[in-house]
């Protein structure tokens, strides 16, 4: 019998790239998304090209009655794998980002992750089968000014699914953080973060199947956190030796740098 995978934010980037995958694999999809035009050609695409089913949930995740509703839609079906991708970035400072952007981002990428989470898990449990992917960032290894909401976020991600991970200790059912770094999508756009995607090197813009078939290898090879990228992996490690303060300036001045792209 074939699986079925929840990808949530399916409508490019990382989300329609682990569409493209799990279909490959003869896995029917339940993929989520805002633009409806998008998301439903998408759809049509990967129902033709790997003869899955694919069933398509228009859904706001950044609200709580939109979390609700779709939970309520997704019912008591089986969800075998859960792919929490839906996310977005912000540009402004804290201080200035509008209080009712702080919300939407804490309800998308903290509580809308944990929620849906909770909803499959128990049904995984019982079977003692499943997979969870939770997509993080490179970003929660190094929070930037005008980024710190969104590092916040997905350093969140890391520490819930390590945690998970250790709950589900001697099951049958996996969990994955990805830690991207540059992604070659519609994402930095949205946050108003104008940059170079022609950029090569270790810190240049990867193309998202490349990502996710990397990510994928990780999680053959059972690990938890997923850092698909050299410069990614490179900042990790650095990170973690760098005298604080000396941290603290050198993400002053890349923060400045990406400010002062037009």
């Amino acid at each position: 019998m074939s699986k079925t995978a929840l990808i949530t934010g399916a409508t490019s980037g990382l989300g329609l790239s682990y569409a493209r995958y799990f279909a490959s694999k003869g896995c029917n999809l339940i993929i989520t998304g805002r633009r409806e035009d998008v998301i439903r050609k998408n759809a049509e695409s990967l129902q033709n090209q790997f003869h899955v089913n694919v069933e398509v949930i228009i859904a706001e995740l950044s609200s709580l009655d939109g979390i609700n509703r779709f939970l309520s839609q997704i019912g008591d079906r089986t969800i075998d794998i859960l792919v929490n991708n839906a996310g977005f970035g912000l540009k402004p400072a804290f201080v200035d980002t509008p209080e009712a952007d702080v919300e939407k981002m804490l309800y998308l990428q903290v509580w809308c992750v944990t929620k849906l989470t909770h909803f499959v898990l128990k049904g995984m449990v019982q079977r003692n089968s499943g997979a969870i992917i939770n997509i993080s960032s490179d970003g929660a290894f190094a929070v930037l000014p005008h980024n710190v909401l969104y590092s916040s976020t997905k350093l969140y991600i890391i520490n819930f699914t390590e945690g998970l991970h250790m709950e589900l200790s001697g099951t049958d059912i996996r969990v994955q953080a990805v830690c991207p770094g540059f992604i070659d999508s519609h994402f930095h756009e949205s946050a108003e973060m104008h940059m170079d995607k022609s950029r090569k090197g270790i810190f240049g813009f990867r193309d998202p199947d490349a990502i996710v078939a990397d990510a994928m290898k990780d999680f053959a090879k059972k690990k938890v956190i997923s850092v698909p990228d050299t410069g990614a992996k490179m900042i990790r490690t650095l990170v973690r030796f760098l005298p604080r303060n000396l941290f603290y300036r050198m993400a002053a001045r890349f923060s400045s740098s990406l400010s002062n792209k037009k």
